[in-house]
């Protein structure tokens, strides 16, 4: 029986987040790129991606859960139609640093886990591992870190150096792009707005509710107005998303 969850090193409870963030722990780790010549590190990074492809996944691992409670082989089913991608995964043998929570789990039910054929090739677990990079670098871009900051942190997780600067200037760039399209209508809402409450401040002098009103909305529009110049000229993300 393939234990996605073993090769993750998560818990059946664990929550997507956890999941993620052990898939790039445990890819940064076993990333060929960093294990020059492996064999053994090239087939765990594989194992290590086909797991995460499933349990990333809401209705892969709602089907896989039941396979796994029904004891049933979930991978049976999902080859079927894929001979392109065939391949195989080799015994890991013993001992490759499980998380805590597994010291129970015997060195042969850990080796297990790894002990099947799959249909995931290196290039797909690569082009995986790419994907999960650039969505890193959209979290941390949005987070407004600075570009060469980002391509440091890929750097750590296994990208190669160009392809961490490249992907960190061009997250930045759209990141930047992004704000700058949805503050152009919030700078117009807010110059109307502004506009139209200092038309009735004027109007009624300031001076009844109206003349209220009208005050607060020019107040209320002349800051806005400096937020949105604020985001058109820096491209900087607003604080939880909010403009």
């Amino acid at each position: 029986m393939i234990d996605y969850y073993l090769v993750l090193e998560v818990t059946k409870d664990a929550s997507a987040d956890e999941i993620k963030s052990h898939y790039r722990r445990l890819a940064m780790q076993w990333h060929p790129d960093r294990n020059k010549g492996s064999k053994q590190a090239e087939e765990h990074f594989k194992a290590i991606s086909e797991a995460y492809s499933v349990l990333s996944d809401p209705a892969s691992k709602a089907a896989y859960d039941e396979s796994l409670r029904m004891g049933t082989d979930y991978r049976a089913g999902q080859q079927q139609g894929r001979p392109e991608e065939s391949g195989a995964y080799g015994p890991f043998g013993f001992g490759f640093g499980f998380a805590d929570g597994f010291g129970s789990s015997s060195g042969q039910e850990r080796a297990g886990a790894f002990e099947w054929a799959s249909g995931f090739s290196k290039e797909r677990a690569s082009n995986m591992f790419m994907d999960e990079m650039y969505n890193l670098a959209i979290e941390l871009t949005m987070q407004n870190i600075p570009w060469r900051d980002i391509a440091q942190e890929l750097i750590k997780r296994g990208c190669p150096e160009s392809t961490a600067r490249e992907i960190a200037k061009k997250i930045e760039t759209q990141r930047k792009a992004m704000v700058r399209n949805r503050a152009k209508p919030y700078f117009i809402r807010s110059a109307l707005s502004g506009a139209l409450g200092l038309g009735m401040f004027a109007m009624f002098g300031g001076f009844g509710l109206l003349g209220f009103i009208g005050l607060i909305m020019s107040l209320n529009g002349g800051y806005n107005l400096i937020r949105a110049i604020y985001f058109l000229t820096t491209g900087v993300a607003p604080k939880g998303g909010v403009m």
